[in-house]
């Protein structure tokens, strides 16, 4: 299933993408339960009892699960509670995960363009106040002028997970979305040393959206096409299969350094096609618009603007 968070009527939500459609869960979820003879206020007073946090479901992950049992099978009633997704406004599906974590050059394109193959991964952090939700605008700031793009796979964690297994990893992840690793090239080697987590974590820096695919409907997360425009013009066009080190390695060996925690996000680096890799560099501009596709999930695009 896809899952959004969204406002619409005043108010944020989470929700069910179906179709071109917003499914409003909680709304349905009283219908059903005055189906199964409920009175409206008995209802809505179970409805006001249930912790569903939108700025990071994951938390309350449970809560959804039990709301989703019991509206499963009333889905002639669920669908009567729906929006159109052009009537809503896409937030960020996580908007205050504990963490967000990166791994670089853990793609062999760009590895091999770059002349740099990693034996490990090489894991950074980015802030999550930088998080923004689709159409927003990533903002190029005054203290920067190389701002560079990387289309991610962003796994999107479910469970506490310390040291766990590679073939356990599965288990602590909730599902996928896609982010843009956005990153000031000029502050990261401004030193001499490679200061990734201070260049990727500027205001606006981190795009994920549009929604979060559970893992059921992508059971093989490293057969994913991932390619990014700028405007109309392709720059990257790989696939997940591509990647050195697999999404259940990266959170395996995440793991072993922090524990992760439910709505942790960890970006799984980006194929070639960056900008500061290409001859000449291509940074992103005042007025661009930046398109993310990824197979099985969907679109982020977000226009960029210089403050």
């Amino acid at each position: 299933m896809k899952i959004c968070v969204y406002y619409v009527n005043n108010d944020i939500k989470v929700g069910l993408v179906d179709d071109n459609n917003v499914i409003d869960v909680l709304e349905a979820y009283k219908s059903v339960l005055m189906e199964k003879g409920y009175s409206e206020d008995e209802a809505e007073e179970t409805i006001d009892s249930l912790l569903l946090y939108p700025e990071n479901f994951a938390l309350t992950w449970n809560v959804f699960e039990h709301i989703l049992g019991e509206i499963q099978d009333h889905m002639n009633i669920v669908k009567q509670h729906k929006y159109p997704l052009e009537e809503v406004t896409l937030l960020p599906p996580i908007s205050q995960p504990q963490k967000i974590i990166g791994v670089a050059l853990n793609y062999r394109d760009l590895a091999n363009q770059l002349g740099k193959t990693p034996n490990k991964p090489i894991f950074f952090l980015k802030s999550p106040s930088a998080i923004i939700g689709p159409k927003d605008p990533i903002v190029l700031p005054s203290v920067t002028k190389n701002v560079d793009f990387e289309a991610e796979l962003v796994v999107v964690i479910k469970d506490v997970a310390r040291n766990i297994d590679v073939n356990d990893a599965d288990r602590v992840i909730l599902g996928y979305t896609i982010g843009n690793d956005v990153t000031a090239r000029d502050i990261q080697y401004s030193s001499g040393k490679t200061l990734y987590s201070w260049s990727k974590s500027l205001d606006t820096f981190a795009p994920i959206g549009p929604w979060i695919v559970t893992k059921d409907e992508i059971p093989d997360p490293q057969n994913l096409r991932i390619r990014l425009w700028i405007n109309d013009e392709i720059y990257q066009d790989s696939n997940t299969a591509n990647m050195i080190k697999g999404v259940k390695e990266i959170v395996s060996e995440a793991s072993k350094y922090l524990t992760l925690y439910p709505g942790d996000l960890i970006f799984t680096g980006t194929p070639a096609g960056t900008g500061f890799a290409l001859k000449p560099p291509r940074f992103l501009r005042d007025g661009d618009t930046v398109r993310i596709e990824i197979e099985k999930i969907g679109v982020l695009e977000n226009p960029v603007k210089r403050m």
